[in-house]
């Protein structure tokens, strides 16, 4: 009886007042930008916006800690659901992100033509040599793992959430992760009630910041971006129905409740915890699998910023007299592709960050101007337009990993292994650890909490900007370790060792027995 009442709360999450959480998006959305045109100088409307502001702000500050705990958390479940197979996972979730940024960028250069005239080379321009361009690509990427928290607890989540559910003297802290990762995503549903009206605050802000006539100035730009971003959010959507299980009603309910998230926060990271959601309530995703693909997916995929940062190139360097020809767009595909899966996903993330590389690449002289037009073009509309299509082709990702990796992955066993993983968790409860011990570990989050906020700062709330000042390189990673060290302390000391062996064996005999290909 108690199992059924928690099934039913659990499938009504989302829908209030008998109404679905993407019917409220989209109400909010609408009547933001309704009200902020016609009331454009209206202050309670302009104190709306900016309390719409103070939870998307709270996710980029809380970023780097929000994607060590949900990745390493994901990461943990998926070595003990399903062992070694977990690697495989992981390899196609790249391989998957590479490709989806690579046919961006050769899409949006093919369509280019169609959208502008641009000459193929430009009159007495000589273009860099090979060796100039590599080393002009490796110097930009030399220090970007030193400089880019979010790569650094990407990158530690995926190795200490695979071995800390590898080695079993490690459970300790896979566990602890495991509980975080339950929390942060039970509070993130919890808060879907929010979202409507953090959209609705948002949109207000559109008419209010920007105005017809300041909107009408890049308003060509905007239509380039919107006509490619859309395009190949509806090729995403044909070949998803196609080539996957999922039905339009699914597609259509996810569509419905993370693009117009998206479009509303314009950064990914704040568009996260309604994308894990509806990926699996919408798009009814397994839950591995949603967890992973759209947590990777919110830090590497950016083939709609991909996108927007060739167009942005082009009205950029004309509004400059910049000389600018196909030739130099076919040149900038390789390091924005690769600049793409390190540059943050934050409201305009991709502008900050790509803009300084793209000005170096075209050899601009004047590259303060440059970087100037380029973020002021990628704002409003644009990163709100990418973001959009970025978080909900995460989804669309993880469903053709769902439909048609499952067996190659060894995700379509009938949940027997779910059991027995969840076996490996029931923690013996005649040692629970000491209260030194747990003491210990408290006191060592802390400081360890403070170096996974404090890279990411500068780029949050306000009110935790300072925190910036202390920061050092490499911190993120340093905080990781510590946050492994203290969940290791406070988490229960030991688990049954007879649960665990009989789960790897299972494991290795459906390793053995399993096909080399789609499901």
């Amino acid at each position: 009886m108690h199992s059924e009442a928690a099934t039913a709360k659990k499938d009504n999450v989302g829908v209030y007042l008998g109404i679905s959480l993407p019917a409220w998006v989209l109400s909010g959305l609408v009547l933001g930008l309704v009200l902020g045109t016609l009331f454009p100088k209206n202050h309670l409307l302009g104190a709306a916006f900016i309390s719409g502001t103070w939870f998307p702000k709270s996710i980029v500050s809380l970023a780097v800690l929000l994607i060590f705990v949900l990745l390493a958390g994901a990461t943990t479940k998926l070595v003990l659901f399903h062992g070694r197979r977990s690697g495989r996972l992981f390899g196609l979730i790249l391989a998957f992100y590479l490709a989806l940024g690579l046919a961006s960028l050769v899409f949006v250069t093919l369509f280019i033509p169609l959208l502008t005239s641009l000459p193929f080379t430009t009159s007495g321009a000589v273009p860099p040599s090979f060796g100039q361009w590599v080393q002009q690509i490796a110097d930009s990427l030399s220090s970007f793992l030193m400089n880019q928290p979010l790569i650094q607890s990407l990158l530690a989540a995926a190795l200490v959430g695979y071995f800390s559910a590898l080695i079993p003297a490690l459970h300790p802290v896979a566990h602890g992760l495991m509980k975080g990762s339950d929390l942060i995503l039970g509070l993130f549903r919890n808060l879907l009630w929010y979202y409507p009206i953090m959209i609705g605050c948002l949109a207000i802000g559109i008419p209010l910041k920007f105005g017809l006539k300041g909107m009408s100035i890049y308003g060509q730009t905007i239509l380039w971006i919107a006509v490619v971003t859309i395009i190949s959010s509806i090729l995403m959507i044909a070949l998803t129905k196609l080539l996957t299980k999922r039905t339009f009603k699914q597609i259509f309910s996810y569509f419905a409740a993370v693009w117009p998230t998206g479009f509303g926060t314009g950064g990914s990271y704040e568009t996260l915890a309604v994308n894990i959601v509806s990926a699996e309530r919408d798009l009814g995703l397994q839950p591995e699998i949603a967890e992973v693909s759209v947590v990777f997916g919110t830090v590497l995929n950016k083939s709609c910023a991909n996108m927007a940062m060739v167009l942005i190139t082009i009205a950029a360097a004309r509004l400059l007299h910049v000389p600018i020809s196909m030739t130099d767009i076919i040149l900038l595909i390789p390091p924005l592709l690769i600049l793409g899966l390190v540059s943050p996903g934050i409201p305009g993330g991709a502008g900050f960050f790509m803009s300084p590389i793209v000005a170096v690449l075209l050899h601009v002289r004047d590259t303060d101007t440059f970087v100037t037009a380029f973020i002021a073009m990628y704002s409003g509309l644009v990163p709100m337009l990418t973001t959009a299509g970025n978080s909900t082709n995460d989804g669309l990702i993880g469903a053709f990993l769902n439909d048609r990796f499952a067996g190659y992955l060894g995700l379509a066993g009938d949940g027997s292994e779910k059991k027995r993983a969840a076996a490996t968790l029931r923690v013996s409860r005649d040692n629970n650890g000491s209260f030194a011990r747990k003491l210990l570990g408290w006191i060592i989050m802390l400081p360890a909490l403070w170096m996974l906020v404090s890279p990411q700062a500068i780029l949050g709330l306000n009110q935790l900007k300072w925190m910036y000042k202390f920061a050092f390189p490499a911190e993120a990673i340093f905080g990781t370790l510590l946050l492994s060290c203290s969940l290791y302390l406070v988490s229960p000391a030991s688990m049954p060792a007879e649960e665990p062996s009989q789960s790897q064996a299972c494991s290795k005999e459906e390793n053995a027995k399993l096909p080399m290909g789609s499901s």
